[in-house]
């Protein structure tokens, strides 16, 4: 008797568990960004006439280097009298450029970092169905995003606040960007798609790809 009450319990423990374990954790868009002391602006202490010039001349410096202007555009001219500007301020641009330039990529590497540990888990998150092309009256592979209108006239979410959905089963939504209900396991997968509007398209990455065993319309609890 004894030992059947011991193997009862030990088999309740383990269903116990197991359902435990086939529970989904639900989860916010703060959970996908890996926490980090707070980064300060390296021009916070300058007038805000001179941190402005000194980020347009960031920026011009920028698309200069990527090809997006050359010499003979407007901006390029302009950084020549912001320079002259600032240098007659006493400013001393170069060591202030290098500051922001790392700032700026520490800035750009946190946007894709991930969470380690959310790998492999089956997870429940809320977020806004954006279809990958608006014509889709079925979707089965979309991005996640935390905020209505994200990638469409504005800029992408960063990396780790998008999430490519790949569904077991074909959702059709009511209309673009529903709020909705994703289960289904995460992965620290990398993915680039394009987004298509009316009237044109925008390139956006995810850091993260969860595949979906579920989805359902979003209710907020009381």
């Amino acid at each position: 008797m004894v030992q059947l009450i011991a193997t009862a319990l030990m088999v309740f423990a383990l269903a116990t568990g197991m359902a435990t374990a086939d529970a989904p954790k639900e989860i916010s868009w703060e959970s996908l960004v890996p926490r980090s002391e707070p980064l300060r602006h390296p021009f916070r202490e300058l007038s805000p006439d001179i941190r402005y010039d000194l980020e347009y001349l960031a920026s011009i410096r920028y698309w200069k280097r990527t090809g997006q202007i050359t010499k003979d555009d407007k901006e390029f001219a302009l950084s020549k009298t912001i320079t002259a500007t600032l240098t007659k301020k006493n400013v001393n641009i170069e060591p202030l450029l290098k500051t922001f330039d790392d700032f700026v990529a520490e800035v750009e590497k946190r946007n894709k970092a991930v969470v380690p540990e959310l790998d492999g888990q089956l997870v429940r998150i809320p977020g806004y169905a954006l279809p990958l092309e608006l014509d889709d009256t079925s979707l089965k592979e979309f991005l996640l995003v935390p905020n209505v209108g994200a990638c469409i006239h504005t800029p992408p979410p960063p990396a780790n606040q998008m999430v490519f959905v790949k569904l077991v089963k074909s959702y059709t939504p009511k209309e673009i960007y529903e709020p909705v209900w994703i289960t289904g396991h995460m992965r620290l997968q990398n993915t680039n798609r394009n987004v298509n509007y009316y009237d044109g398209q925008t390139a956006a990455e995810a850091a993260y790809t969860l595949e979906g065993v579920s989805i359902e319309p979003y209710h907020q609890r009381r």
